[in-house]
């Protein structure tokens, strides 16, 4: 039976499945902001290593997802509905395939394999077609 999860989750997950990752870390870390744990702030932080492998920031890309691994460890194999332990087993692969420099040119970075991740929760809950929570002009949440 599907649980009742906060719509920032929901919207985190739907930006992160239409690979729009700066509009992802942007909604979950206004409700981080609230809920402070680990869990939030290394799913946050995927988010953003994804959005630094798209611009070609190597180096930002690397250290993100390592500090995601960190922080989500913990939680596996699954916490709040999610499997926690696919995406950490998502971040092994990509920290395999992607090397260890500083940037690399947009295209160079998009052809290393590194697949989106698609994310769902595991309880049953469909996710909205569109975001619940609206962000403004510059991309943020309303409690941000």
């Amino acid at each position: 039976m599907a649980q009742q999860h906060p719509e920032e989750v929901l919207d985190f997950l739907l930006y992160m499945n239409r690979r729009q990752y700066f509009e992802a870390h942007e909604v979950l870390e206004g409700y981080w902001h609230g809920e402070r744990i680990d869990f939030y702030k290394g799913l946050i932080q995927v988010a953003v290593a994804l959005y630094h492998l798209h611009s070609g920031n190597i180096a930002g890309c690397r250290a993100l997802f390592t500090r995601a691994r960190e922080l989500l460890t913990p939680y596996a194999p699954q916490f709040r509905a999610l499997d926690v332990q696919r995406v950490l087993d998502y971040i092994d692969d990509a920290l395999l395939r992607i090397p260890n420099v500083i940037e690399m040119e947009r295209e160079e970075a998009l052809a290393l394999g590194v697949h989106p991740i698609d994310m769902r929760l595991e309880d049953g809950t469909v996710l909205p077609e569109e975001p619940v929570v609206p962000l403004d002009e510059e991309g943020e949440g309303d409690d941000a």
